[in-house]
């Protein structure tokens, strides 16, 4: 796992050094930068196969004239080397950095579709003065690029991309509208003008000023349904797991595990233990009155003999989120990234990579919207008065109310509801003026999405947005900012392409049956984990921010939402922001996740357009330029 950046047309190698400083944190172990005509290459390395010199960056061929800088683990690169060393190519290196590197010299593009893992590399050919950039096929890595008058501008964070001085950081209404409406920003735009985040399965091309973007890869639910009985399919399934888990077993430095106490966590590290010789080191957190799932871990980890670590946090929020914010580069609603920050923390302190259990809810209906969007009938009803507060109310009136709407509406009215914040909430919340600047709207997209999904069963157009938006855009975006501000590499063996493209061809009702998701998958995992695992629960890491807002955190919060800088914004209405802070203290609604969105949008702006220190605490955010109101 690494960082990586560069340019080409304008720039210069003091640009390539602050990138790698910037970038740091992705690679600990070792920097580099390389400076041709018009073009520059930069890069951090964790060193995680052949751990020499021989693995540094930016890695070239002068026989070819490539060079490549790679962030990512090639799982096959073993198969593709003695393919490569057939046909003639010398290596120097234990490396599948130099696979990428040899393999586009033999086979052009056409690398991508050969690839089995998780990357973000870019490849400068000087004999045709031509760059290429790629991201992998579910988006586990990141790339963004900037376009610049003539040329181009790349990275692994978007903060790298402010190293070159034609880059500036200016906000997007529709990135900060994209952001309120989902809880993130979606590729591929940014909450930063100018700034676009390569989608995942795609590459992009630039040769003499011109830019060519294409897709190698996209998730296919059209193939033909895989027939067979159920434990044969099962079995099947088994087999493809173990597969895909080996092949993220490949390292030259020990491989732990993130244990949740869910099924897809616990399985990963159940299968890992069988293939390690040694003790498994398994990590998880918990919260007090929140996500608690330690003794489910503990239960597990007993059960498959992996040696546990874990802890309950007590983290200060007032000290640690605009650190947090620094390191995602963009806001993200997510509160789960607190938890993911802390236990990627304490693993760090073990090793330098884990496994870890994301990728088995989106194909399996795993979320309690996907599952409720396809369970509940729509009845023929009476639909009550638009509005906003009643998704909110709390007790059995407003679960009522809830469940009323969901039942007089669509299965995709369903999902809109619970995937983002409604079109009435915004337009209370939101000054006029900023609405106005608007070009597009996220919730009519996502519906829209939601039609066109190319599925051969229409339940099937929920699970995929689940991978195609929610899982690179939210969770694999916040997984890998949260480790890499670590210095910890996190795998993914469920999102692995061939075992997905499997799993995507089993008929629903082995997906989905019964009301629940994950039916093969559960099936599966009974032949590895203890039977008070596999109760259907969905919790994993999470934090009780609402409550926190109910105490000293809302204190912060209604500081930061009633300064001076917050008014000044342009985006949200003051008044009605604070007026949410006093309906979530009545306790008859729960608006939690609605403020702190609003919060971490607040210091996201301070860090990122006023240029305060991510170092400091909200406390001293706060009384930097007396900004009290």
């Amino acid at each position: 796992m690494c960082g990586l950046g560069g340019y080409v047309g304008p720039g210069s190698e003091p640009v390539l050094e602050a990138m790698t400083k910037l970038l740091a944190h992705r690679g600990p172990d070792a920097a580099g930068v390389w400076a041709g005509d018009g073009v520059g290459l930069a890069h951090t390395r964790l060193s995680i196969l052949d751990l020499s010199t021989a693995g540094n960056q930016p890695m070239g061929d002068a026989a070819t004239g490539l060079w490549v800088v790679f962030n990512g683990e090639i799982y096959n690169f073993g198969e593709l080397r003695v393919e490569l060393e057939a046909a003639g190519c010398r290596f120097r290196s234990r490396t599948d950095t130099e696979v990428l590197l040899h393999g586009y010299g033999r086979w052009g593009q056409d690398l991508l579709g050969r690839l089995r893992g998780m990357f973000a590399f870019a490849i400068w050919d000087a004999r045709r003065r031509t760059l290429l950039i790629a991201r992998d096929r579910l988006g586990i890595k990141p790339l963004f690029y900037a376009p610049l008058a003539g040329g181009l501008v790349f990275a692994s964070e978007m903060k790298a991309l402010f190293a070159h001085p034609g880059v500036r950081a200016e906000l997007s209404p529709d990135g900060v509208d994209a952001y309120l409406t989902l809880g993130y920003v979606p590729a591929p735009r940014t909450i930063f003008k100018g700034l676009t985040a390569l989608s995942p399965g795609h590459w992009l091309q630039w040769q003499e000023g011109r830019i060519r973007l294409g897709r190698y890869w996209a998730p296919d639910y059209r193939q033909p349904i895989l027939e067979g009985s159920e434990d044969v399919l099962a079995d099947e399934l088994d087999a493809r797991l173990n597969d895909a888990v080996r092949a993220h077993l490949v390292a030259d430095v020990p491989i732990g595990a993130f244990l949740s106490g869910g099924v897809d966590s616990s399985l990963v590290a159940a299968i890992a233990q069988r293939a390690s010789p040694e003790p498994l080191e398994t990590f998880t957190i918990g919260f007090e009155g929140g996500g608690d799932e330690r003794g489910y871990a503990r239960r597990v980890a007993e059960h498959i003999g992996s040696r546990h670590h874990e802890r309950l946090a007590q983290p200060d929020m007032e000290e640690v989120l605009p650190r947090l914010v620094w390191h995602l580069d963009q806001p993200l609603f997510d509160n789960s990234a607190l938890p993911t920050y802390l236990v990627s923390r304490m693993a760090r302190e073990s090793g330098k990579v884990v496994l870890s259990g994301d990728g088995g809810d989106e194909p399996f209906f795993g979320y309690d919207w996907t599952r409720w969007a396809v369970a509940l009938p729509s009845l023929p009803l009476p639909r009550f008065a638009s509005g906003w507060s009643w998704a909110y109310r709390t007790g059995s009136i407003g679960n009522m109310e809830r469940l009323y709407y969901d039942v007089s509406h669509s299965a995709a009215d369903r999902y809109v509801r619970r995937m983002t914040t409604s079109q009435s909430f915004r337009s209370w919340l939101c000054r006029p003026e900023f609405l106005g600047r608007l070009e597009r709207n996220v919730e009519e997209e996502l519906r829209s999405e939601l039609g066109r999904a190319p599925v051969r069963d229409r339940r099937d157009a929920f699970p995929y947005a689940d991978l195609t938006r929610y899982l690179p855009d939210d969770v694999l975006f916040k997984v890998d900012r949260m480790s890499m501000a670590c210095g910890l590499e996190v795998r993914v063996p469920l999102l692995d392409h061939r075992l997905l493209e499997w799993i995507l061809c089993l008929p629903v009702p082995l997906r989905f049956h019964r009301g629940y998701g994950k039916y093969l998958l559960r099936k599966v995992a009974a032949r590895y984990l203890p039977a008070s695992i596999l109760a259907p629960r969905k919790q994993g890491f999470t934090v009780p921010i609402g409550r926190w807002l109910q105490g000293g955190l809302g204190d912060l919060a209604r500081g930061l939402l009633a300064s001076k800088r917050f008014a000044a914004r342009g985006v949200i209405r003051q008044d009605r922001a604070l007026a949410l802070m006093d309906m979530h203290r009545t306790g008859r609604y729960e608006l939690g996740h609605r403020l702190w969105s609003l919060v971490v949008l607040e210091v996201w702006c301070r860090v990122w357009l006023d240029g305060q220190s991510h170092g400091q605490s909200l406390r001293a955010m706060l009384a930097e330029g007396g900004d009290a109101a």
